[in-house]
């Protein structure tokens, strides 16, 4: 999730300078803050973040920058140290303004999903330095950061298969206010922008953000380099977008998973099972009215 503190704007630095060094492990310059407490391992679950950012997205980061980690231990902590701007279903937080995370972590934190989160971050403090101080939509900023932490789970997937099922997906252009929503909305949110920002992906010729990142920063607006990159507007993006995810979310996607198919399978046995019960009971009360 990203945030805007307030803080100064910074002013834009020079594409090629922001695009060029995010290399090996290690020499990103990294501050850590754990509050004295050392956790076991975070600086290694950090590094391992930023290997995985390297391997999803092969750039290079401005060595000038510091990126600071910061850990909140508890729910108060982190609302202070992002100063309650994050809702209460939100456990970490980017300021690309002041090169900072907060994470909520324990110190048994060190899960490939901690490493996920960590990169999710990164990738949204990469993303505002690339393009200065051009507005980004909510869904573009929280599409990017979740595709380079790595790949759509099918939790997501269901869950944007029903709301398509339902008739309940929420446009891309609506998703700015996502941090107003309750948990079960913005879970949504976040498996429709992961979901369109793969499939711009998949129509990239290379299947990478890079040129796109590129071209709306040198446009100076996000509409006028979307276009100039991918060739239409971005609402036409949208309307291929709403009949892709017709296409590819639905009954299908839920079939292929065995759990639900177990569930199905069981309901049907289970509704199956009281049929026959019900039947067995007329057949008996009707063969006792017959004796009578």
């Amino acid at each position: 999730m990203e945030i805007r503190f307030r803080a100064k704007i910074w002013e834009r630095v020079a594409l090629p300078i922001l695009l060029i060094a995010f290399s090996a492990m290690g020499t990103v310059p990294l501050l850590f803050d754990d509050g004295g407490r050392n956790i076991a391992g975070f600086e290694s679950l950090v590094r391992a973040a930023v290997d995985s950012f390297e391997s999803r997205l092969p750039v290079e980061w401005d060595s000038a920058d510091t990126i600071r980690i910061a850990v909140a231990f508890s729910r108060d902590e982190f609302e202070r140290k992002t100063h309650g701007a994050i809702p209460d279903w939100g456990i970490g937080a980017a300021n690309p303004d002041r090169q900072e995370i907060v994470l909520l972590i324990s110190d048994r934190s060190s899960s490939p999903k901690s490493i996920e989160l960590v990169t999710h971050e990164l990738g949204h403090i990469f993303l505002h330095n690339a393009v200065g101080d051009v507005a980004i939509p909510r869904w573009f900023d929280e599409g990017f950061a979740q595709w380079v932490s790595g790949t759509m789970d099918f939790r997501q997937s269901s869950r944007l298969a029903v709301a398509v099922i339902l008739g309940r997906t929420i446009p891309l252009s609506s998703l700015g206010d996502v941090n107003s929503w309750d948990a079960d909305r913005a879970e949504l949110a976040y498996a429709e922008s992961r979901a369109a920002f793969n499939f711009l992906m998949r129509m990239s010729p290379n299947g990478s953000p890079v040129a796109l990142i590129r071209s709306i920063a040198e446009a100076g607006d996000f509409e006028d380099g979307f276009s100039n990159a991918t060739g239409m507007t971005i609402y036409r993006f949208y309307r291929m977008w709403s009949v892709e995810s017709a296409r590819e979310y639905n009954y299908t996607l839920l079939l292929a998973d065995w759990r639900i198919m177990f569930s199905l399978l069981t309901l049907l046995f289970v509704v199956l099972g009281a049929i026959k019960l019900v039947r067995n009971r007329l057949a008996k009360s009707r063969a006792e009215d017959e004796e009578d």
